[in-house]
């Protein structure tokens, strides 16, 4: 089915086919009416989606956060747990330096070698 001719005009022009009196249906007809309102529905929902979304943006008036604050939020409560979980398992926290940690260690991998 070529979906490159989908507008308002073919939709209008299938329909109208409809209210024709043709009594029975082709298995193509039926297949491009059928994509037709999947479209059609599904074309109405992203919009629905982005007009909410717009509208809660509207509500907000404070700035929103960028993904680099966001990162750096969870980062932060990561450590944050890591720390309690050190101090309730009675050993001292060592903050990561970042890079690849040893699956089994739990260390910082100091040189990456080939897997075996």
């Amino acid at each position: 089915m070529n979906t490159k001719h989908l507008t308002a005009g073919t939709t209008l022009r299938a329909i109208d086919a409809i209210r024709s009196p043709q009594q029975t249906y082709t298995r193509d007809q039926v297949a491009y009416l059928m994509h037709l309102a999947y479209l059609s529905g599904r074309t109405t929902r992203a919009l629905d989606d982005l007009a909410e979304l717009h509208g809660t943006w509207a509500e907000h008036r404070e700035p929103r956060i960028t993904r680099e604050q966001r990162v750096a939020e969870r980062i932060a409560d990561m450590e944050q747990a890591a720390r309690r979980a050190a101090r309730l398992e009675g050993r001292a926290h060592h903050d990561h330096p970042g890079g690849p940690v040893d699956w089994h260690t739990g260390q910082p991998v100091q040189q990456l070698g080939a897997a075996a």
